[in-house]
């Protein structure tokens, strides 16, 4: 009996080791999303004004920051073809690459034309390398502790987008913007310096990859399609917040709307980590309801409020709800995907993720348009309603009910 405890104790021991989230590849992971992130999200307030700056008009404004997303969206199964195609490592190391050339362009970009063309070819390096080191950061977390270790890795984008605007008004309005796109040059280039160091992660090769089954059922992974929608539904709502808050605030006196900003990533900050310990224990359920309430109460108190306080605390509860959603929704958007698919299945939510936030802030705008703000704002807690309603649908139908084992490998090689 003895040993028998003692066997089961130097199980558990090992288990436990096994499942450390904070390994080598995992951190270097972390500190190159960073600075990837602070490349990305430092032109996202400023861009517009140096637009301005050069001739550009608002609708040149809205082309050049659709088209990132646009081009991400459209590059996204294509990176996730690669990716399980030719290996993580090799595509994550061209995405960043590719970034670090085209950041290059945005000091040569003098004209509206060319700086549009500049966001297009930055979206689509950003779909490769974001599908890239989405798939090897699930490939190197323990399959125990996914949630909890996509939610620890969605902090590093939520931290950037806290002191990112603060840091390219600083350079633009103090050193101009050659400093600002020096300062995205510079931080491209740690993001590539710091994931050379990252091993290729090993997945078992597919015998399938070119069977017939047409182009589509190669690009997108079939398993990750339901928790994907769910996210379209809500990432329509959370596009609204980010391209119209600015917009809504200012009919209330209020110019500069950025501790809306600070108090939504602090929220997500505290809240991801949180939200996907929980998950990971068998709270999947608990956490996605959650996190629905928080957006829904989030949106009203938005639409409700009329000052920088009000804004503040719905920032900070809007926050909260996603930082509950997402990465409890991309988790199970690849948990559930052959290993050999999880390119494509991390392709898959982020195409839903950029796709509803494209096509939100389009139809969001033609609502404001016909009425108001205010009334838009409100009008957002439909999608986010059908999206809760379509999780509990799909998990009444089966779907995400019963924990896969986490897969074999088959390969012999690092890729």
């Amino acid at each position: 009996m003895a040993n028998s405890f003692e066997n089961d104790a130097e199980e558990n021991a090992l288990l436990l080791a096994q499942a450390t989230i904070w390994t080598r590849n995992f951190v270097l992971l972390c500190f190159a999303n960073i600075a990837l992130f602070m490349s990305i999200q430092v032109l996202l307030p400023t861009l517009p004004v140096y637009l301005f700056k050069v001739g550009g008009s608002q609708q040149d404004i809205g082309y050049a920051m659709g088209a990132f997303t646009i081009c991400a969206m459209l590059m996204r199964p294509i990176a996730g073809w690669l990716v399980d195609t030719y290996g993580r490592k090799k595509i994550i190391t061209l995405g960043m690459v590719l970034m670090l050339a085209v950041s290059g362009l945005y000091r040569l970009s003098s004209v509206p034309i060319m700086i549009i063309l500049t966001r297009g070819l930055h979206g689509l390096a950003f779909g490769i390398v974001g599908t890239a080191i989405g798939t090897i950061v699930v490939d190197s977390l323990p399959f125990t502790r996914l949630s909890e270790g996509m939610g620890y890795f969605g902090l590093t984008s939520s931290l950037s987008m806290a002191v990112a605007p603060i840091i390219g008004f600083w350079l633009a309005d103090g050193y101009g913007y050659s400093a600002l796109f020096s300062w995205v040059i510079v931080m491209s280039l740690v993001a590539l310096l710091v994931s050379l160091p990252v091993k290729g992660t090993t997945i078992p090769l597919s015998t399938s990859a070119h069977s017939g089954t047409g182009i589509w059922a190669n690009l997108l992974e079939k398993s990750s399609v339901p928790a994907s929608a769910v996210m379209f539904l809500l990432s329509t709502v959370y596009g609204s917040v980010l391209s119209f808050i600015a917009l809504f605030a200012s009919e209330s006196g209020i110019n500069n709307v950025g501790l809306f900003f600070s108090a939504l990533a602090v929220s997500m900050l505290i809240s991801r980590p949180i939200s996907g310990r929980w998950a990971d224990g068998g709270g999947t359920n608990k956490v996605i309801f959650i996190g629905h309430l928080a957006i829904i109460i989030g949106v009203s108190t938005i639409s409700l409020s009329h000052t920088m306080e009000g804004f503040m605390i719905a920032g900070a509860v809007f926050g909260f709800g996603f930082g509950f959603c997402i990465p409890t929704l991309q988790a199970l958007s690849v948990r559930y995907a052959p290993a050999h698919r999880r390119g494509a299945a991390t392709g898959t939510f982020f195409i839903a993720l950029d796709l509803g936030i494209g096509l939100g802030t389009i139809l969001w705008g033609y609502v404001a348009a016909a009425s108001s703000y205010q009334i838009m704002y409100f009008t957002t807690l439909i999608p986010t309603i059908l999206a809760g309603a379509l999780y509990y649908k799909l998990r009444g139908k089966g779907y995400y009910q019963k924990l896969p084992g986490p897969g074999k490998c088959d390969c012999n090689s690092n890729r």
